[in-house]
């Protein structure tokens, strides 16, 4: 019998470059974004959101705490209003991002 596991916003943290094309992040940038989504376990988030940075041309350099978003971590407003969205509109395929934390790159 498979175990159902519940569905719920998961956030982490992920450190990204560009790819050629993209037009999120200048080419002499790496960024630490938010990314959120509905999921059920750590591989299905990071499938996800690996899936979102291909999209917008966006390299991952590494994942860092992901888990799923809980009252207790004290999201801040631009990430409690991300995750009220996912809940409220319970699409599978929505990965959200907040603010991108840009840093230099060295080329």
């Amino acid at each position: 019998m498979e175990e159902l596991t519940e569905v719920r916003v998961w956030i982490g943290v992920v450190g990204v470059i560009p790819r050629e094309g993209c037009e999120l992040l200048s080419s002499d940038k790496g960024a630490f974004v938010n990314f959120l989504t509905l999921a059920s376990s750590d591989s299905e988030y990071r499938s996800k959101v690996n899936g979102a940075l291909s999209h917008y041309r966006l390299e991952p350099l590494e994942f860092e705490d992901v888990r799923p978003l809980s009252v207790s971590d004290r999201p801040s407003k631009e990430i409690s209003a991300i995750a009220a969205e996912l809940e409220e509109n319970r699409n599978p395929q929505h990965v959200r991002y907040a603010t991108f934390n840009t840093f230099p790159r060295m080329m």
